[in-house]
């Protein structure tokens, strides 16, 4: 597979006959043409495999923002439900409000005087 004069692709260091490794880098001897496709079609599978976690970790924190968002927005106060915001008031410094008509802006009825 290896011949006498056969170098490293990777560090340029003589290789043995016979090795499957470089004994110097560890990388893996590429003999054939055969070998080579294969190298070459795992690179591109490993880019596609990189490319594609890549793109499910960018949904997952999209993801995970907005549902951050949501819920600062939903427990802050006027947060959608339609519910007022809550105030305390004591009753001894504002007294109840009081369910009298208001006044009108009628003018006063009179009846004409007899002469």
């Amino acid at each position: 597979m290896v011949g006498a004069t056969d170098r490293c692709r990777v560090c340029d260091e003589p290789l043995t006959p016979g090795a499957t490794f470089c004994p110097h880098c560890g990388a893996r001897v590429e003999g054939d043409i055969d070998d080579d496709a294969a190298m070459t079609g795992r690179v591109a599978d490993d880019k596609r495999s990189r490319g594609m976690w890549l793109f499910v970790a960018a949904v997952v924190a999209i993801v995970a923002i907005v549902a951050v968002v949501a819920i600062a927005l939903a427990t802050t106060s006027g947060g959608g439900s339609g519910n007022a915001p809550s105030t305390s008031v004591s009753p001894a410094t504002h007294p109840p409000a009081t369910t009298s008509r208001p006044p009108t802006t009628r003018p006063p009825v009179t009846t004409p005087r007899s002469t």
